[in-house]
């Protein structure tokens, strides 16, 4: 249970330090507590701490089993989804938020293709249409890696496909789009973890246990699919080693 990095403590427990009335022996159950609750062996010299402790041991164990159950069935449902490739959705949609509470659905593939066709501005007289510029300068503002290439893909999609509006609404603040377009945007995890029991193997298992758990909200959430800022942290780890 090394991986572990917290337990649960009861306040039913604090009569048990109590009765130690030594704070050589306080010290000593501490650390058998600690030890149980790292997987390492506990010592134990004194007949009231084993007491206390033999009280305290039962709970503790059966709260790290219910814990490395959790872990195993969170291991066993990610270690599935990259043994079916195939059962994973290839196309999915995710909300976005303009910041003005208007919903938009983003398409992973308008992110992903970029049109060859210009952007038809005379349907958005008098917006503030931005420039690639402009999006990739304000995404460095709000800490949101853009490139050129998802910058067009940004405004193909608000100023292309939906013509600047949003339920009908003209679009008033597109800067706010930027964050939740990195957030909420769909890859297919293959593209940065490789596919099967591979990819499995040797990026999942190898990542950050925070890391594992973007990944899994993700997919869970997406049917499979990884928002585009976690498919970017994994990456960036991938990079690092």
């Amino acid at each position: 249970m090394g991986s572990k990095k917290s337990f649960v403590v009861y306040t039913a427990w604090k009569s048990f330090f109590e009765l130690l009335d030594d704070p050589v022996l306080v010290k000593e159950l501490l650390f058998a507590v600690f030890s149980l609750a790292e997987g390492e062996e506990v010592v134990i010299t004194n007949n009231k701490v084993r007491t206390a402790f033999n009280a305290i041991e039962p709970t503790m164990k059966e709260d790290l089993e219910a814990y490395k159950a959790k872990c195993e069935k969170n291991r066993a449902a990610a270690q599935s989804r990259w043994s079916n490739p195939d059962g994973m959705r290839s196309h999915a949609d995710a909300v976005q938020r303009d910041g003005d509470n208007d919903y938009d659905y983003v398409n992973d593939n308008d992110y992903d293709n970029e049109s060859d066709n210009d952007i038809d501005m005379t349907v958005m007289s008098g917006q503030d249409v931005p420039t690639v510029a402009d999006v990739i300068e304000a995404s460095k503002n709000r800490r949101v890696d853009m490139s050129e290439e998802e910058a067009k893909a940004f405004l193909e999609h608000y100023y292309g496909d939906l013509k600047g509006e949003i339920k009908g609404e003209p679009i008033r603040n597109w800067r706010k789009l930027l964050k939740s377009w990195d957030n909420h945007t769909l890859v297919e995890p293959e593209t940065v973890m490789g596919s099967g029991y591979e990819g499995y193997q040797n990026v999942y298992c190898r990542l950050p246990v925070e890391v594992q758990r973007a990944v899994d909200k993700d997919q869970e959430q997406f049917d499979g699919m990884l928002t585009r800022a976690t498919a970017r942290r994994v990456t960036e780890l991938r990079r690092a080693v």
